[in-house]
């Protein structure tokens, strides 16, 4: 956390108040994720799972594994109707060796041209600092996004965002293509705006970052490097990050 961190001060009431609305907000984004995952005819069913290795995990510009390395397992699942659901589990390695949490989401997309498709969903995020004592990234979000051709864009609300009543916007472009068989370069960039703030981050303040990727498949394997950044830079673990990080991995599909 930033230093100089302004603290909201309230009394025991308002604290109990913040936490009730924070239990309420999980326990309707569980409700609403087992209802969509379980809507799905069984023989209609596709699962997919993917298991990889990265030099540092990085979500929005932050690393969620304090700039170590990330094991991460993810299992996937899709309908012939358009419903979704996938889950994603992550640890670092190499240093503490610590599973950190989760991060699933469900939602139902739908094409409406041969380039053009809806999207929308709940996605939950339940991340735990990896450096002891710091804070994580426990969220909702309420998504809705459009992809057109090589083109996606996404606006995501969060009434939660890693603390009880901060809630923000975030907006996202992505891009991708492929040159050559079995390469893909793609290039993301993003906004967070804080519109409700209860902690260090003031509402209207802005976070940036952007992503420029490129991945080569063997098979079932992939290869793939990255080049993202943003700002401003961020005070967590100890100490000060800049977005700005060049990371590789490799990852193998089932």
């Amino acid at each position: 956390m930033a230093p100089g961190q302004r603290h909201l001060v309230c009394g025991g009431a308002c604290r109990q108040s913040a936490t009730a609305r924070a239990n309420r907000i999980r326990a309707r984004a569980c409700a609403v994720f087992l209802v969509v995952a379980s809507l799905a005819e069984p023989a209609a069913a596709q699962f997919a799972a993917r298991v990889g290795i990265d030099s540092d995990y990085r979500l929005r510009g932050y690393s969620l594994t304090d700039d170590r390395p990330a094991l991460s397992a993810q299992f996937s699942y899709d309908d012939r109707s358009g419903l979704y659901a996938s889950v994603l589990g992550l640890a670092e390695v190499g240093a503490h060796n610590r599973f950190l949490g989760a991060i699933g989401s469900a939602g139902y997309a739908k094409r409406v041209s041969s380039t053009v498709s809806l999207d929308v969903g709940l996605l939950r995020s339940q991340i735990r600092g990896a450096t002891y004592g710091a804070r994580g990234f426990d969220y909702t979000e309420f998504y809705a996004g459009t992809y057109v051709g090589p083109v996606s864009g996404r606006v995501s609300y969060s009434p939660d965002y890693r603390r009880p009543g901060q809630s923000t916007v975030y907006g996202e472009l992505e891009a991708g293509f492929e040159p050559a068989t079995d390469w893909r370069v793609s290039g993301h960039a993003g906004m967070l705006v804080y519109l409700k703030t209860a902690g260090f981050y003031q509402a209207g303040e802005t976070h940036r970052d952007w992503r420029f990727s490129v991945a080569r498949r063997f098979r079932a394997a992939e290869v793939h490097a990255s080049l993202s950044g943003g700002g401003p830079s961020s005070y967590y673990g100890y100490r000060l990050h800049k977005k700005t990080a060049f990371t590789v991995g490799t990852s193998v599909a089932f």
